[in-house]
């Protein structure tokens, strides 16, 4: 008999790589569309990291949902360097 199959490992969410991606595919369907000189694919990628960067952490920084979401997260994760845990004795009867 063989293992059960597990589906592959899915790689951590990056929301930086989505939204430079669609930044991305829209940016290069306009420059790509008009006319004139064209930059090279790679440095259109390496600002749309830039801009995706920025936006990620400028909507942290001045979207009040956005902030208030992130303050609800911080305040429901557990630290557990902050945790204390005592193992004395139980009495037992």
């Amino acid at each position: 008999m063989s293992a059960p199959d597990r589906p592959a490992a899915q790689p951590p969410h990056d929301p930086i790589q989505d939204l430079a991606e669609k930044i991305y595919v829209q940016l290069c369907g306009r420059i790509y569309a008009a006319g004139g000189e064209k930059p090279q694919p790679r440095a259109v990628a390496q600002l749309c990291f830039k801009l995706a960067e920025t936006f990620i952490a400028a909507n942290y920084e001045f979207n009040p949902t956005a902030v208030a979401a992130r303050a609800a997260k911080d305040k429901a994760s557990v630290k557990i360097d902050s945790v204390q845990i005592d193992f004395g004795p139980v009495d037992k009867g």
